[in-house]
């Protein structure tokens, strides 16, 4: 296994120090850091970005060649880790010890050291997907925000311990929102806005999840397992891709082989809709979108979006709305005229 070390002076250096491990190609667009991984070491990238001052982000999309582990920020920065894995295995070395913790699919983790600095391990010809959100308070600093206080306090070590550790459930929801990274279109001042804007909503997510882990730790996520929550996340996104299909609980369920129940609190925790209003809120969506963006009748938008009934859906759209579709269409009309 390939060990690397790095030493910084400042929170952002961390992006020279794990491009040098990884002989990587750095670029910087407005704040924003990719590292292009292509070498004997293995293929693919590291985006990150540090968000205000005293937080830092980096997201890993590697298939190493060989067993690599990767340091983070160092202990003088004091950090508080908040890991998440969204595709295959990562493992997370604490302590002098060099415990290692596995951290599976859709898990996330909560780690702060007081004794060593924090690992990622990167296994050989594994194509693994990583993020890690570092909330920094260093010791040479006094002034912090209250938000970064806070998250300190509450995620310190036990008193007779030097690392806090907790793992969490398997979340897909940190997945999607992940994604939405990659989808974002704007460059250089908006596209950074955005991106420390989705940095901070993974953030409050992790924390959330802890919350309720501790509250309900029997509940949901619990009961569903990587794989039923993975399924039901695909199934998810496949409604996007394919809304005029006919979808119906029971034959979701059968395909899946997920409870009827079971499925619909899945679809409950990842998408905060049963499975039936989860479907409605999609093509009413792409309804509005085609209403805005084409020349479809009514009509033809009903049948494109795998509505049978007209009146139903004008129903529907203006309950979301507050107009008709034909009213809708027709404003959207006439402000584009009126340009």
């Amino acid at each position: 296994m390939i060990q690397t070390a790095q030493s910084t002076e400042k929170l952002s250096d961390i992006f020279n120090s794990i491009c040098s491990q990884l002989e990587g190609k750095m670029t910087e667009n407005f704040g924003e850091i990719i590292i292009d991984v292509n070498n004997k070491l293995g293929q693919g990238y590291v985006r990150g970005t540090q968000v205000l001052k005293n937080k830092l982000f980096l997201e890993f999309n590697l298939k190493m060649n060989e067993d690599v582990t990767i340091s983070l920020a160092e202990l003088e920065f004091n950090p508080v880790h908040f890991f998440y894995c969204e595709k295959s295995s990562v493992a997370i070395t604490v302590g002098h010890n060099y415990d290692e913790k596995e951290l599976n699919e859709f898990q996330t983790a909560i780690l702060s050291d007081k004794i060593a600095t924090t690992n990622l391990n990167f296994k050989a010809d594994q194509h693994i997907k990583a993020s890690v959100i570092s909330v920094c308070k260093p010791y040479a600093e006094t002034q912090f925000s209250e938000v970064v206080k806070r998250i300190h306090e509450r995620f310190q070590p036990q008193k007779g311990t030097m690392y806090f550790y907790y793992k969490g459930s398997y979340n897909v929801k940190v997945a999607t929102t992940l994604a939405e990274i990659q989808q974002i279109q704007e460059n250089e001042l908006v596209r950074k806005l955005y991106l420390d804007g989705l940095v901070q909503m993974i953030l409050a997510m992790e924390i959330k999840h802890h919350t309720e882990d501790m509250i309900n730790e029997n509940e949901i996520n619990g009961k569903l397992n990587r794989k039923e929550l993975a399924a039901i996340k695909e199934m998810g996104e496949r409604i996007k891709m394919e809304a005029d299909l006919h979808y119906n609980v029971e034959e979701i369920s059968m395909e899946l082989g997920i409870p009827a129940a079971k499925l619909q609190e899945g679809f409950k925790h990842l998408f905060g809709r049963t499975v039936t209003d989860y479907i409605k809120h999609v093509r009413l969506e792409i309804a509005e979108e085609l209403l805005k963006t084409t020349d479809l009748t009514i009509s033809e938008v009903v049948y494109t979006i795998g509505f049978s009934s007209r009146s139903y859906f004008s129903k529907i759209f203006k309950e979301k709305y507050h107009c008709s579709p034909k009213s809708f269409q027709d404003s959207i009309k006439q402000r584009a005229i009126s340009a």
